[in-house]
């Protein structure tokens, strides 16, 4: 049960916990950076940030908040329309039979803080946030509570933005 939880928590985190059907391996030291060359220092917070625009540091903040209420409410539609329909690394059909499937015998209580921006080009924006996500299973056993931390990226669509991919950190 606590390797389901483990799984679920890492793919939902989209997101918290939705890393999709791809797996990346996980930088885990301080030298450790990803596709965008995200460094992490020893406590697991990026080296580097920046700041954003109102408008956009509003927009993305909006799409990061409707995802966590959205698996905390346990409403699968909402959840996935903060999805990019054309990533490459979240398959939004997969997302939604997991997340379906998973919601049947839990219940989330999912928690974002320290929100950061780390890159902001043309069309995309890269955040890392610490999260903390307790999965209250239905048939009344222990709950699981779980923190870690992601960077994620957006794509912007429209006036909006939906998460692209997804990347845990350890910590």
């Amino acid at each position: 049960m606590k390797n389901k939880l483990l799984l679920l928590c890492i793919v939902l985190s989209l997101v918290l916990v939705a890393c999709g059907s791809k797996e990346e391996e996980k930088p885990t030291t301080d030298e450790a950076g990803d596709k965008h060359g995200i460094k992490i220092d020893e406590k697991g917070n990026p080296k580097e940030t920046i700041q954003v625009n109102d408008k956009t540091e509003k927009a993305v903040k909006e799409v990061i908040e409707q995802n966590r209420k959205s698996l905390n409410e346990g409403n699968v539609d909402e959840y996935i329309k903060t999805i990019d329909s054309n990533s490459k690394q979240l398959d939004v059909k997969e997302e939604e039979k997991v997340l379906k499937d998973t919601l049947k015998n839990y219940k989330f209580d999912k928690k974002i803080s320290n929100i950061k921006f780390l890159e902001d080009k043309k069309d995309q924006v890269v955040v890392f946030y610490s999260a903390e996500t307790t999965a209250h299973p239905k048939d009344g056993s222990k709950e699981e509570k779980k923190s870690f931390k992601e960077a994620v990226t957006l794509i912007k669509k429209g006036d909006t933005y939906k998460i692209s991919h997804v990347e845990p950190y350890a910590i």
